[in-house]
């Protein structure tokens, strides 16, 4: 409370005191006083009243004040929860995503009994004419194995190559350099996938030295075969997209379109043997 509030709230207190004294004086009628207080007396309450509007202004204000200051907290409190929901909706979103991965990884249940899933982010990629690699941000610290299989809720993604303490290094199914066996889901044939390496950098996989008795059609569904130990059977690899003998040799190939588009791909799962 400033001076000039505790002045005001000092000559309101005095003034109703002589109003007080006044009228206990004036009350008889014979009074001497009474002669007085009727020249005095609409004066003074003139004044009084004066005085209780001018506090009565005072507490208006005093409570325009106290609630302004609620009001600007409140605001401060909106503005702060606002700048959050940005952050709230993105948080939701990665939930969401998450989820929806975990889910679409339930189709690995044949799987859990045998293999721990280590979840990782993809931090670099290095795609060339040559090879394809990623890197991801789990390590030997965290479990991850050199020749450990490479998952997504798709399908195969590749194969460990070296872990270090914090990081590992993937080599993806479509490098030329990664070929491993593979069987026709529909008819169970044996075949070889190996990965491609092209000038439109198009990821794709090719089935080579089919026999001559091969049955494959475009469409057919490729999955890992349990040949070798390099990667565990029957996982999702990709879908026969063509077939072509060649009229010199009579070699059959096929390409294969992979299940995993590795150029969306941002979150992988490392299988490693429990």
């Amino acid at each position: 409370m400033n001076k000039r509030t505790r002045i005001t709230l000092f000559a309101l207190v005095v003034v109703t005191i002589l109003l007080i004294v006044t009228i206990a004086v004036s009350a008889s009628p014979n009074g001497n006083f009474n002669a007085v207080y009727r020249v005095a007396g609409t004066p003074i309450t003139f004044i009084a009243n004066g005085f209780k509007k001018a506090a009565s202004g005072i507490s208006d204000w005093f409570s325009y004040v106290t609630s302004y200051k609620s009001v600007k907290a409140e605001l401060s409190d909106l503005r702060e929860k606002n700048a959050e929901l940005p952050v709230l909706e993105d948080e939701k979103e990665r939930l969401i995503l998450e989820n929806n991965e975990l889910r679409r990884l339930l189709g690995f249940d044949d799987y859990k009994s045998e293999y721990s899933f280590i979840s990782a982010e993809i931090v670099a990629e290095d795609v060339t004419d040559w090879f394809n690699t990623f890197t991801i941000d789990r390590g030997a610290g965290d479990g991850v194995k050199r020749g450990a299989a490479v998952i997504s809720p798709d399908g195969l993604v590749g194969i460990i190559t070296e872990a270090g303490l914090g990081t590992s290094k993937i080599l993806t199914i479509v490098d030329e350099d990664n070929a491993f066996m593979c069987r026709v889901s529909r008819t169970n044939e044996l075949v070889r996938v190996r990965g491609v390496s092209n000038e439109t950098m198009t990821y794709e996989l090719r089935i080579d030295r089919l026999s001559s008795s091969s049955s494959i059609e475009v469409g057919d569904r490729i999955v890992t075969a349990d040949s070798g130990g390099v990667y565990p059977s029957g996982i999702m690899v990709g879908t026969v997209k063509s077939v072509s003998i060649d009229r010199t040799s009579g070699i059959a190939t096929a390409l294969v379109e992979p299940a995993v588009d590795l150029t969306l791909l941002s979150k992988v799962f490392v299988m490693t043997e429990k």
